[in-house]
């Protein structure tokens, strides 16, 4: 049988180590992703959401900073005073204008607290876009194994309508002559209008794949086609678990998460300590005494501020973290299972899509066999119309058999890739200009003037 219609490609790799060194994708998809990592409005969006958060580490700094306004009174006032000779009795407009400059000085260290729970928030939103960007690729990806595996399929079940057309035309001729009767003219029409049928339903799927391939990619694929790193070493899953334990961006996103959680109750707690703050003021104060009297008051003060009772807020507060930090941790225990029971299931896919591989292959050379001896037993009238139709048909099978598992061992292969957290644009090696997420960070992050955004 030839197999260039299938459209795949086979790769020699050496050991477990290599083949996640050099990871394979066809022109064509290596296009597509680069397109796709470019343009994605879902990656955008995540990543402005990132820009977002680096936010945080600024509003954390302006903690340490000082703080000065200004401000502005004027009223009335209505006074009566006496003592030292002096009588005033009446209502006048005094006015205060001035400037305020506070610093904290100790706040119990929860603004270093604050600090930190900023940065590993970032860091948990940096990890969480990197699984964004690998859920998208893997969509991606199994989509276009889809029409690569449904334009393997087409040309397939085309050459098996030619065939039955052709069985078909012969046995109505032998029909006419009266080797073969009306049931196997009518055998040979239903299974000729069952191709048929199935060549159609599989031209339209390929019509809906390509739709929604146009729809993510922007653009339609040349030629897809499916790299199979077919002849390697068998993955140790052991390793595949560390690999994913270790570099898993959704298991990241969330240990940075249970990291920033704990540094907020730290912070909370921290703020039920006494803080010290310096205050000083300049104001000028108009009819203070008479209504044109004024005069000039410059003032500094420390100021110790020591919390005693809160309303029970800080306890709610701290209360309502910790369970947000079990929640969390409860989280990352799920994602660690369900993460050892995908790489399991993924691994065993790969390796059972491959030896699926070998036997339909060799199924497909003993089903050739096998036809040839029909038709030569059906020239000698030793074997029916339906005996021949039946080989073809399972010709036919063990044919779409072997495209299925290409199929299967390519995206098994993918998936392992997503779960120990290699399946992004980096490690891929695509043509783009990779978005750096610490540009904006380090941008924003020293930015302390309120005027200039």
């Amino acid at each position: 049988m030839n197999f260039f219609f299938l459209n795949i490609l086979f790769f020699f790799l050496f050991t477990y180590k290599s083949l996640f060194a050099e990871i394979f994708l066809s022109e064509d998809l290596s296009s597509s992703l680069s397109n796709l990592y470019s343009f994605n409005p879902q990656l955008k969006y995540e990543r402005e959401i990132l820009k977002s958060k680096d936010e945080l580490l600024p509003k954390a700094f302006s903690e340490f900073r000082p703080e000065i306004r200004g401000y502005y009174q004027k009223g009335k006032i209505d006074t009566n005073s006496e003592g030292f000779n002096i009588t005033s009795d009446g209502i006048r407009t005094e006015t205060n204008k001035g400037v305020i400059v506070s610093q904290s000085i100790f706040d119990g260290g929860s603004s270093l607290s604050q600090i930190k729970v900023a940065k590993n928030e970032i860091f948990s939103q940096r990890s969480s876009l990197k699984n964004v960007e690998q859920e998208i690729f893997l969509d991606a990806i199994t989509l276009y194994a889809d029409l690569a595996t449904e334009n393997s399929n087409i040309k397939v079940k085309e050459k098996n309508v030619e065939v039955l057309k052709r069985q078909l035309e012969l046995t109505k001729e032998q029909f006419e002559i009266g080797e073969v009767t009306l049931t196997d003219v009518s055998i040979s029409e239903a299974r000729y209008s069952l191709a048929e049928s199935e060549l159609m339903e599989t031209s339209n799927i390929i019509n809906s794949i390509k739709a929604k391939y146009f729809s993510i990619f922007g653009k339609s694929p040349v030629e897809p086609e499916i790299k199979i790193p077919t002849d390697h070493e068998k993955f140790e899953i052991e390793d595949l678990k560390l690999m994913g334990k270790n570099n898993n961006p959704k298991i990241e996103a969330i240990l940075f998460a249970i990291k920033s959680i704990e540094n907020e109750i730290s912070s909370l707690k921290r703020k039920r300590l006494p803080s010290l703050k310096l205050e000083a003021e300049a104001k000028i104060n108009q009819g203070y005494f008479r209504t044109d009297s004024e005069r000039e008051v410059l003032s500094a003060f420390a100021k110790v501020d020591i919390p005693i009772y809160q309303s029970g807020l800080a306890s709610s507060k701290i209360r309502e973290a910790k369970k947000k930090l079990f929640a969390q941790k409860e989280l990352l225990r799920l994602e660690n299972e369900n993460l050892i029971a995908n790489l399991i299931s993924s691994n065993s896919s790969h390796n059972y899509s491959l030896s699926r591989i070998k036997a339909y292959r060799k199924q497909i050379k003993s089903n050739k066999i096998y036809l040839d001896g029909l038709k030569q037993e059906f020239q000698l009238g030793e074997r029916t119309i339906l005996d021949l139709l039946d080989g073809e048909q399972e010709l036919l099978q063990s044919e779409l058999d072997l495209i299925k598992s290409y199929k299967d061992f390519f995206l098994s292969y993918y998936e392992i890739l997503f779960f120990i957290g290699k399946l992004n644009a980096k490690d891929l090696k695509l043509n783009v200009q990779l978005f750096d997420n610490e540009e904006n960070y380090n941008k924003v992050k020293g930015k302390w003037l309120d005027i200039i955004e």
